[in-house]
């Protein structure tokens, strides 16, 4: 069955010395043995058709996992949360599907149903003020027991936190995941959300003057936010809102990133990960920018949608992704196909959306169909040509070589400004002249101290230079939130980075499964959180033996046969230099931990064999069953071997990769990275990293 024969591994590796099992061995859970047998039914076993059903099997068994309450979930949503948001599911799928009807020819029919979700630009028509009144109808609902102290804004809102973050962000998962969000707010108010297309307040002079931050609008930018109809919000952690406008190292969208983003032909052209000179063109970068530029909470991952702006900002990113597919179509590609092939680690085309812990089997292949994308439309962007779509807030700026639709100046801001002192009423002057003011709603914001949300956006591909620095500072996650976010996200202290750094010599892993030329220089840090804690004495290191024979040439055959070295004929080519690595994981099957590392191998030989030690839950916080899993840097799995006993001697034999994790002594496990792999250990698991076309899993 293996291209290594298990004997040889048990001969060659007999040699270190046994002891008695306590990492037990046991048979792969029933719901991952279903899940395998279908989804490989009737197919030719592939490495990627492989990984991908090994991915999407074990965050399945997870979520029924989380469903059944045998494991932490993160935000701790009550039933009738979950209850509440599996209606709202459902009447997303069902009015899809009478759309669906409608734009096949059944207009006529009883239940086919024309698309109501219009959303306009946040300055036209009634569009804002409808949203407005949505936004204070949900802060006044309860849809969970009020003891949970959320009304049902803010058990929409806790769903951007939590383990969901590792799909939402960094990845082509990104619009996707944003897409179905934005679905359930708008049907949990029934109306369409507006969109902010930011770059007409960008190309003011001062956006800070823009009509938006008053009480017409958005209310107030300049600390708690006391004005305007959502002067009432209030976080997660009970106080107000806060905004810190014109701050930050980020621009607000900007007519230059969206042509850049508007230019590219291919999905993957514009999604994360991007570097250096490539940043410019990522739809999600861009976003960054106006989280960043607002400030406060809503410029922090954990605490982004309690403030309302955040869903009419995502609606215009989402109108900006809506308007590339249409560029696709015109030139013929497929937008509901056209997936990058390489991704990071939950941000695949069969992932599952996560708006953990409500369980619900979204792929983010799904949410790219036009069976989702038409549930919505969009009113065009403002432009000259369209007489900037006759809002009464926005003017047609023909002062400049190419005239641009530009926000009005909210009524008395520039009296405002004046009273400072002597000024000019020149624009820079009058931002630095604010800046040295404070008003009481930004005194209120300090003396409140620094936002316990954790990290900020990461910046945009564009700095506005009249931006100034924030007077409102950022804190570690705060006990509440932390209690219902992500460890994606999670901020390490002082003291943990130093446990850290005693407990492993390393901690990096990457997070593709296909790795490029630079994949040698690619890191991931664990974050060591296992049941909603970030503890290291939560963490015990067993060490896993990996047996990787060389990849063959494009013919099949194994090049150092004939004695060829020469790298570019594999068929698997990393950093070309003859290092490369292999990624093994634990992932825990009855509780919530994931713990990678990689371990580098000679591909010049036509055997390299070396050991990894990997993360595992301490058994004296109970017993816990744990699944390994490994594949190589082009993402090809490898094939778990278990060392068992037969007739009184120790043998390696195909197996499943699952454990029971025991207390018992002799202890199989060491506290530190070092100590598990100080010699004294036998691995319990091998992995064979050959190239035979089976799929590598045994039951």
């Amino acid at each position: 069955m293996l291209g290594i024969d298990p004997f040889s591994i048990t001969t060659f590796l007999g040699v270190l010395g046994l002891a008695h099992s306590l990492l037990e061995p046991i048979p792969l859970p029933n719901d991952l043995q279903e899940c395998y047998k279908f989804r490989s039914f009737n197919m030719t076993p592939s490495d990627s058709a492989a990984i991908r059903i090994q991915n999407f099997c074990f965050r399945n068994y997870e979520y029924k996992q989380i469903a059944a309450g045998k494991i932490w979930s993160g935000p701790n949503i009550t039933e009738e949360g979950i209850n509440y948001i599996d209606g709202l599911f459902r009447q997303i799928f069902t009015e899809a599907r009478e759309i669906e009807a409608y734009y096949k020819g059944g207009r006529h029919k009883r239940q086919a149903t024309r698309p109501w979700r219009y959303r306009q630009e946040v300055r036209s028509g009634n569009a804002f003020r409808r949203f407005a009144n949505c936004i204070n109808r949900l802060q006044n609902q309860f849809v969970e027991p009020r003891s949970t102290g959320r009304n049902t804004y803010q058990t929409l809102a806790v769903f951007h936190s939590g383990p969901a973050l590792g799909t939402a962000h960094d990845g082509p998962g990104f619009t996707p995941w944003h897409r179905i969000y934005l679905l359930l707010l708008e049907s949990a108010c029934g109306v369409p959300v507006p969109y902010w297309d930011s770059s007409v307040d960008h190309d003011m002079q001062d956006p800070t003057l823009s009509v938006l931050w008053s009480d017409q609008f958005f209310g107030n930018g300049d600390g708690v936010v006391n004005s305007g109809p959502f002067r009432n919000m209030r976080t997660i952690l009970g106080g107000s809102v806060i905004r810190n406008i014109g701050t930050g190292d980020s621009a607000l969208f900007t007519k230059e990133g969206l042509r850049a983003v508007l230019s590219q032909t291919n999905y993957e052209d514009i999604m994360e990960p991007k570097q250096g000179a490539e940043y410019m063109y990522s739809l999600e970068g861009h976003h960054n920018g106006p989280h960043v530029w607002v400030g406060g909470h809503i410029s922090s991952l954990n605490t982004a949608p309690y403030d309302p702006v955040f869903y009419m900002h995502h609606a215009f990113v989402d109108a900006v992704w809506e308007r590339f597919r249409e560029q696709q179509r015109a030139n013929g590609i497929n937008p509901e196909t056209d997936y990058p092939a390489t991704f990071p680690v939950g941000h695949g085309p069969n992932d599952l959306i996560d708006f953990r812990p409500y369980i619900n089997q979204i792929p983010n292949s799904f949410a790219m169909l036009n069976f989702i994308a038409n549930l919505a439309r969009y009113e065009p962007f403002p432009t000259c040509g369209n007489q900037c779509n006759r809002s009464p807030h926005l003017y047609c700026d023909r002062s400049r070589p190419q005239p641009v639709c530009v926000s009005r100046e909210r009524r008395g801001a520039r009296q405002q400004m004046f009273q400072v002192g002597a000024a000019s009423r020149s624009a820079a002057f009058s931002r630095t002249a604010t800046s040295q003011v404070t008003s009481q709603s930004m005194a209120a914001a300090q003396a409140a101290g620094p936002i316990p949300a954790g990290p900020k956006f990461r910046a945009s591909p564009v700095r506005d230079t009249r931006n100034r620095q924030s007077s409102i500072g950022t804190a570690p996650v705060s006990p509440q939130i932390q209690a219902a976010r992500a460890q994606v996200r999670q901020v390490v202290n002082a003291r943990v980075r130093r446990d850290i750094s005693e407990a492993s010599r390393n901690s990096t892993f990457s997070s593709d499964h296909h790795q490029p030329v630079s994949s040698l220089q690619r890191s991931f840090t664990n974050t060591f959180l296992l049941d909603g804690k970030v503890d290291l004495k939560r963490w015990v290191y067993v060490p896993i033996r990996i047996m990787y024979t060389r990849s063959p040439n494009v013919a099949g055959i194994d090049p150092t046969i004939l004695q060829n070295v020469d790298l570019s004929k594999d068929t698997c080519q990393a950093a070309k230099s003859g290092a490369s690595k292999v990624f093994v994981a634990s992932n825990g099957l009855n509780y919530y931990g994931s713990y990678k590392e990689f371990v580098i191998i000679d591909e010049r030989q036509p055997v390299s064999i070396t050991t990894a030690a990997v993360g595992i839950k301490n058994p004296d916080y109970g017993e816990g069953e744990v699944l390994f899993t490994a594949h190589d840097s082009c993402g090809r799995p490898c094939r778990p071997l278990c060392l068992t006993e037969t007739k009184g001697q120790q043998k390696y034999k195909a197996c499943s990769g699952t454990f029971k994790i025991s207390a018992a002594h002799p202890e199989m496990y060491r506290s530190t990275y070092k100590e598990a792999l100080g010699g004294d250990l036998l691995s319990q698991n091998t992995f064979a990293c050959d190239y035979n076309k089976k799929w590598p899993w045994e039951y």
